[in-house]
């Protein structure tokens, strides 16, 4: 039998994934592994939705993540947007940017994308959530709404963790991992997103990320490093890694709602196709 891979992963729906991460291959020294298992029991416990989220079953940590990068196509240029990693409620309630409190929007879809002039795809509060994400659901995979651009969601890093608190965000899942097994793991998590560029960001695609890593990791090597006031700047501009063609975008993350929203209606602006 073949040894098994670090990483894999698998679509589920048209907006989920199933992933595996190899514990043994991650942490082949059995001291580092140890030391994973004793931080895993608080990292579980810091948001109710992990429990739903993560499975440890022979030697490995089981998990379902999110992407929503549709598979239908039109004359619209693909802009694919790159986030850090998901929350756990919004996976399991089944779309990116669920809100915390039902008959809320999150400020991503109410106040970021619209404002943008990327997408509006705000529906009535008065309706469940539930409800919401399966209509904004339904009509992004069907690219039923007015846009200048069919618009992809994914994730830099899959595993997920909680919006807030000592384990939230990509911080979370690096003080989880580890600063070597988290760049262990980039390598898969990169080439994931590299595929998927390859396949929907054709002719006039855009890419633009919202986090520090996705940067990094995915900008060419000419182009500038990372900082936060760069970002704010609207300085982060390039070519995606090996896609000369694809331009590559840095924005401040969603968190700095304004400064985000400022600097991603300029880059779709500087595309001509806002």
């Amino acid at each position: 039998m073949g040894k098994k891979k670090l990483f894999t992963y698998r679509q589920t729906d048209s907006a989920h994934l199933k992933c595996t991460l190899n514990l043994s291959e991650l942490y082949p020294v059995g001291s580092e592994r140890q030391q994973f298992k004793k931080k895993l029991k608080p990292f579980l416990r810091s948001d109710p939705y992990n429990k739903e989220v993560y499975a440890v079953k022979d030697g490995e940590l089981i998990f379902h993540s999110e992407q929503l990068v549709p598979s239908k196509k039109d004359n619209r240029p693909p802009l694919l947007l790159v986030f850090g990693n998901p929350a756990s409620h919004s996976v399991i309630e089944g779309m990116f940017f669920s809100p915390h409190k039902d008959g809320k929007e999150n400020r991503f879809w109410k106040h970021l994308l619209p404002r943008a002039g990327i997408v509006d795809l705000t529906f009535d509060e008065n309706l469940s959530t539930k409800e919401r994400n399966k209509r904004r659901m339904k009509r992004m995979t069907e690219l039923d709404y007015e846009s200048s651009f069919r618009v992809g969601l994914c994730v830099y890093f899959s595993m997920p963790s909680s919006a807030g608190g000592p384990w939230s965000g990509v911080a979370g899942i690096h003080k989880l991992l580890g600063t070597r097994a988290l760049k262990d793991l980039e390598r898969f998590e990169r080439d994931r997103i590299l595929h998927i560029a390859k396949s929907f960001l054709t002719g006039r695609g855009i890419i633009v990320t919202f986090q520090r890593n996705a940067w990094e990791g995915l900008r060419s090597d000419a182009d500038p490093a990372y900082s936060i006031e760069s970002a704010r700047k609207g300085k982060l501009k390039g070519k995606l890694k090996g896609m000369p063609k694809i331009p590559l975008y840095g924005v401040p993350p969603t968190r700095l709602i304004g400064p985000c929203r400022e600097i991603l209606r300029r880059c779709v602006i500087s595309k001509g196709v806002g």
